[in-house]
């Protein structure tokens, strides 16, 4: 019965059993010590050892993002050791089967949506932003972004958008120039929302290079 949740409380745990508090609380510890039930943190529970079947309902809302969902499209080949996930709260972040899950804080609640997972809706970034949140937060090497842009496996008006509704000038002016060495068109409304200052392409780069002009980008690498 427990198989049909992803993650549940101790509250589930009782009205699923039909147990009475007390014998589920003994219950539930037998089933931990025999490794059919595993504490996630305090009070949440599952029986998976895969995290991404659980991680995106530890805290509610929240969405798998960054490098772990720019796996999930296959938009890289390199397989991240960390559950990548967005939230609008501060979350401490855990270990669960030696594999780390990890919150970053984001004002940018949006562009996420269900995917099934090993037959389970979990909550993962589109495609699109993805590539968004990775630039916002600047929390996975930058060659990665790079590669992901490169698939061109999204929708380029959509990527635009996003990257417009962030209102995040750097982020418009990075992703703008590997639209255009990708040959992505779409890119030049960014154009409309730049300063004249100039910014590093890579934040894994170098401190200084040759300028862009045109997308006002010092380029040190990473491309």
């Amino acid at each position: 019965m427990l198989e049909r949740y992803p993650l549940f409380t101790f509250n589930e745990f009782v009205r699923v059993t039909g147990k009475t508090p007390e014998y589920s609380r003994t219950y539930l510890h037998r089933l931990k010590k025999e490794g059919l039930v595993f504490q996630v943190e305090k009070g949440k529970y599952t029986v998976f050892e895969d995290p991404m079947v659980f991680s995106s309902y530890i805290t509610l809302p929240s969405y798998i993002s960054f490098w772990t969902a720019i796996r999930f499209y296959n938009f890289t080949e390199q397989l991240p050791r960390d559950i990548m996930l967005a939230s609008p709260k501060p979350k401490k972040n855990m270990v669960f089967n030696k594999k780390r899950i990890r919150f970053f804080k984001t004002k940018h609640m949006w562009g996420y949506k269900k995917q099934r997972y090993r037959d389970f809706d979990i909550f993962v970034a589109e495609k699109e932003k993805s590539i968004i949140d990775s630039l916002l937060l600047r929390n996975i090497p930058f060659s990665e972004v790079v590669k992901a842009v490169q698939t061109k496996d999204f929708d380029a008006g959509k990527l635009v958008e996003y990257a417009i509704k962030t209102k995040n000038k750097s982020l418009m002016k990075r992703l703008g120039y590997m639209m255009e060495i990708s040959g992505i068109d779409g890119r030049g409304k960014l154009i409309e929302h730049f300063d004249r200052n100039y910014i590093l392409l890579s934040w894994n780069g170098k401190a200084s290079g040759k300028k862009n002009k045109k997308w006002r980008i010092i380029l040190n690498g990473g491309v």
